[in-house]
């Protein structure tokens, strides 16, 4: 039964984007839900109104969200859309002008159609939804003020009162709902928006910004609390004869391939980043001289021991050179801390690249 459900809600889903997707599965679960709730409205009317001219003329309407169903199959999302919320909107005027009177309170769930059209419509479908959601006002105000003399049933004053106050119920659950569920995409379009600011497109790892407005906070941190706090800096070798002899495409994939290395070297609590074409940075908080030169070696043979092969053939080996840098006096700045890996870096260049050089034995040897 479960499998069924599931099968059913996830119609038309196949090679959508994920936007899609969730709405077509939101959808589909209100079509079943709308059409569970008119089946035990049908057997109510049936067994306990014992009226089942209502009951026939219910389950016929009924029949017809189907094919919202049958649309979603066809990947026509807009038509099972429209069509949804144009029969909901029938279904409630024939209850609430046929059926019944409008002091039922049948006519209250018009206030359904909007907040619906809001969740389920694409922005760019702005028309659409306007549209479906003045129609359902309009109908709104029609029934609230137009007395339907002739009832198929008229109920008693209580029940009246009773329908009228769950309709106001379920509109304030719809209300509730769709409000959070903006806010959490509202939530998950900021994260998203964060991590793209924050985040190197090609690599993944942390981008300049990220790195400089982090690892300030940190070193500030760090030497207020009298704590180590060691900076790598890493520029692949020879990298721009990778991309003169292979490409830039190759060049990429070795960053990549680099990149996702890098990730995996060290300590958890490291923060690592892209801050150039080639160049890496490694912030290794609470890590000492000695742990920095131990750490960075094992980046340098990681980055050594990465190889890729292009698609004619050939392969391509790299290797990266590392200056350390270290927060000895406990008041350096990031900046500083940059420009001293950076006189490690170029040192360990001049000395045949592919190894490491520490700015603290440079300035004490």
């Amino acid at each position: 039964m479960f499998d069924l459900f599931s099968s059913i809600v996830a119609l038309g889903t196949k090679n959508e984007h994920s936007s899609a997707v969730q709405k077509t599965r939101m959808l589909n679960m209100l079509v079943l839900l709308t059409i569970l709730i008119a089946i035990v409205y049908s057997v109510s009317y049936m067994y306990v109104l014992n009226e089942p001219l209502v009951a026939l003329f219910n389950l016929v309407l009924t029949s017809g969200y189907f094919l919202s169903l049958f649309f979603s199959y066809q990947h026509h999302h807009k038509a099972a859309k429209t069509w949804y919320f144009s029969l909901i909107m029938l279904h409630l005027f024939v209850c609430g002008n046929l059926f019944f009177t409008q002091e039922s309170g049948f006519h209250f769930y018009y206030f359904l159609v909007p907040i619906g059209a809001l969740l389920l419509f694409e922005l760019k479908e702005k028309k659409l939804k306007t549209t479906l959601s003045l129609v359902a006002a309009s109908l709104f105000l029609y029934c609230e003020n137009t007395l339907n003399e002739n009832p198929l049933h008229v109920f008693s004053e209580a029940a009246n009162h009773l329908l009228s106050q769950s309709a106001f119920l379920v509109d304030m659950f719809a209300i509730i709902l769709a409000l959070t569920l903006f806010s959490k995409q509202i939530e998950k379009h900021e994260l998203g928006l964060i991590k793209q600011a924050s985040t190197d497109m090609l690599t993944g790892l942390n981008n300049r910004r990220f790195f400089f407005q982090e690892g300030e906070k940190l070193l500030t941190k760090k030497n207020k609390e009298n704590k180590s706090y060691s900076l790598l800096l890493i520029d692949l070798d020879y990298f721009k004869n990778i991309n003169d002899k292979y490409g830039h495409a190759v060049g990429d994939e070795c960053l990549i391939i680099v990149s996702n290395a890098l990730q995996n070297v060290g300590p958890e609590n490291k923060l690592c980043a892209r801050i150039g074409g080639e160049e890496f940075a490694i912030i290794l908080p609470r890590c000492g001289p000695k742990s920095a030169e131990v750490i960075a070696e094992h980046v340098r043979s990681t980055i050594e021991r990465v190889t890729l092969t292009t698609s004619q053939g050939d392969f391509v080996e790299c290797s990266g050179s590392i200056g350390i840098s270290h927060n000895m006096a406990k008041n350096e700045t990031l900046k500083e801390l940059l420009e001293q890996a950076d006189v490690a870096l170029y040192k360990a260049k001049d000395n045949g690249r592919n190894q490491v050089v520490s700015y603290h034995q440079l300035t004490h040897s």
